[in-house]
Formats: structure tokens, C-alpha cells, sequence
């Protein structure tokens, strides 16, 4: 449509006029519109949203072992990942969901600052397995 049509079409739109005859509602007929109604495509699934959904589903079922912030990290037992991965399936969670949630779970400062010599290592119940280790402090244990 060029801008000359445009230009005639507002012209009959501020007189009032219109070109065509509109019918009243009560002589049309039915019509039936069936029209796809697009939705917006879903986010790709990332592993890091799967992780931070994994360590939401295990801090809800052992909120002592996997305490919410501001609450301190507390050391958990080695071998943990295997403890989660036996009860992924109880969870809802895939293994590979609940393997990265505790990957993601014991990585960065506010868990490594936890793992003080001589704390007690806990397991998902909460239940005191061993001690952390001097070998395992960050603070002492320096890279050769």
C-alpha cells in the first residue's frame, strides 16, 4: 500500500466514511477462527540452572547437612556424591543433576572456609561421620 492510499484511507477515516458496508452481528454468519497461538520458546536447559536446582531439592530434604544462607556451610563426608546419587531417584533428581548439585554445593569460598582442621564432617542426615583432615585445609595446606 503506498503512502497515497494510506493518505485517502485517513481522509475517509476522519470524515466518518468508510468504503465498505460493516454488517450488523446479528446477520453474520459464524465463523470459526482457529488461529496458533505462539508461545515463547522455553530457555535451553543449562547445566547450571539444573545444579542450582538440584542443591534447592537437597537443602528442602537436608536443610542440616545443606543449610540456606546466611547459615555457615558445614564439611560434608567424602563421598558424599554417592549418598546423593542413591537417593537422586527418591528426590525427582537425575544423577547427573544430583552429582553437579554437589559439585556446585561444595565449590567456592563460603564452603572451603568452613573445612576448618579438626570439624566434624557430616553425611546428608546431619550425622557425624569423621574430621576434616589437615591435609584438606585451604588455610594450611599449601601446594608443593
Amino acid at each position: 500500500m503506498g503512502l497515497e492510499q494510506l493518505a485517502a484511507l485517513r481522509r475517509q477515516l476522519n470524515r466518518g466514511e468508510s468504503s465498505k458496508p460493516v454488517a450488523s452481528r446479528s446477520t453474520s454468519s459464524q465463523v470459526e477462527v482457529t488461529r496458533e497461538i505462539k508461545q515463547p520458546p522455553k530457555p535451553p536447559r543449562t547445566s547450571a540452572n539444573a545444579a542450582a536446582r538440584a542443591v534447592t531439592t537437597l537443602q528442602r530434604h537436608f536443610p542440616r547437612a545443606l543449610p540456606r544462607s546466611p547459615a555457615p556451610k558445614v564439611p560434608l563426608k567424602v563421598g558424599i556424591v554417592k549418598d546423593a546419587l542413591a537417593r537422586a531417584a527418591s528426590l525427582g533428581l537425575s544423577e547427573r543433576d544430583a552429582r553437579n548439585g554437589v559439585k556446585l554445593w561444595s565449590r567456592g569460598q563460603r564452603y572451603w572456609t568452613c573445612l576448618i582442621e579438626g570439624d566434624v564432617r557430616v553425611e546428608l542426615n546431619a550425622l557425624m561421620v569423621n574430621r576434616v583432615d589437615r591435609k584438606e585445609c585451604p588455610a594450611i595446606a599449601k601446594p608443593n
